[in-house]
């Protein structure tokens, strides 16, 4: 059992979540990041305001620590460079690490991203799938990964590696902005919706990482985590409007017309310094496939997810209307 818990990325929405939820279950939880929502009563752990690249803040936040949760990447921030990708979700792996092992801390836990796949041309993909990334955060949490592992294998400490597919939930982004646009009948489908997609709701993602903390396993191990489903994304926002009673889009553009605006639009909002509305980013919902088989994590990890899609969805509709 792991009491001490430091989790990176505690500003953010599987962070925040992570850490309320960990605090409020007994374990005792400080967060690093940068940005936290401005509500303070949200918050039941205690949260350090810094970046975790700065070793010595990081270096003092590891003492007593059991157990180091690593969320903390550069994601959804299109004005990052290639760069700073690759510093945050890369070359600053290490010496965290390093940190976390000079101050006793007693297991590992990282949390990378199915987007190491890229785009799947045969599925469900397991954890010995060969690994294409599409994307800048694809490669560098690839990358991050081979560090975590790097380091694993020169210093034995108890290290495991999460690969969680599309974590959604009330405060989740992604899933914010599909149901506004969705609502407000500005949803356009880009191409046939016939690609796969794999949600995951927060609260099971939630579960295996306490299930890992009052665990001993620490192998060394790479875990694919989804949830007990995975849809084609036509089902998944007809799904969406089913369960909160909104109109299925009427409106279907082809791919290449998808292709050719979103290069426009990227080039255009660039020019003005905003961030565009459709982007290359944006066309992976529509054309990428992911599709999991989470066999491993079940066997090993005794993972048992509860919410399917629709399942999920009716706990935010809960939550939030």
């Amino acid at each position: 059992m792991f009491n001490n818990i430091l989790v990176t990325g505690a500003g953010g929405f599987i962070g925040f979540d992570l850490a309320n939820y960990l605090a409020r279950s007994g374990f005792h939880v400080s967060g690093i990041d940068i940005f936290y929502p401005r509500n303070q009563n949200l918050l039941s752990f205690n949260a350090l305001k810094f970046d975790f690249r700065q070793a010595d803040q990081a270096r003092m936040a590891m003492k007593n620590i059991d157990c180091l949760i690593h969320l903390a990447s550069a994601h959804l921030n299109v004005h990052l460079s290639h760069s700073e990708y690759w510093d945050i979700n890369v070359h600053s792996i290490r010496a965290l690490l390093d940190s976390a092992r000079d101050s006793g801390v007693k297991k590992i836990i990282h949390v990378s991203s199915v987007g190491v796949y890229g785009n799947l041309d045969v599925w469900p993909a397991d954890e010995s799938t060969v690994c294409k990334p599409q994307s800048i955060y694809g490669q560098t949490k690839l990358a991050g990964e081979h560090e975590v592992m790097k380091f694993y294998r020169e210093t034995g400490l108890p290290t495991v590696i999460l690969r969680p597919a599309w974590v959604y939930g009330e405060r989740c982004p992604r899933t914010q902005k599909l149901l506004k646009m969705l609502r407000k009948k500005h949803f356009i489908m880009i191409g046939e919706g016939k690609n796969m997609r794999h949600p995951l709701y927060i609260s099971d993602f939630l579960k295996i990482i306490e299930q890992l903390l009052k665990s001993n396993h620490s192998s060394g191990d790479l875990f694919l985590i989804a949830g007990p489903e995975y849809l084609t994304t036509s089902e998944l926002v007809a799904t969406i409007c089913q369960v909160f009673n909104l109109d299925y889009p009427r409106f279907r553009i082809p791919m290449l017309a998808g292709k050719l605006a979103a290069l426009s639009a990227e080039k255009l909002f660039q020019l003005i310094g905003r961030e565009s509305p459709v982007s290359k980013r944006t066309l992976e919902f529509f054309n990428t496939n992911n599709a999991f088989d989470i066999s491993r994590a079940r066997s090993i990890l005794t993972f048992n997810p509860q919410y399917t899609f629709e399942k999920g969805l009716q706990e935010i509709k809960l939550k939030t209307e």
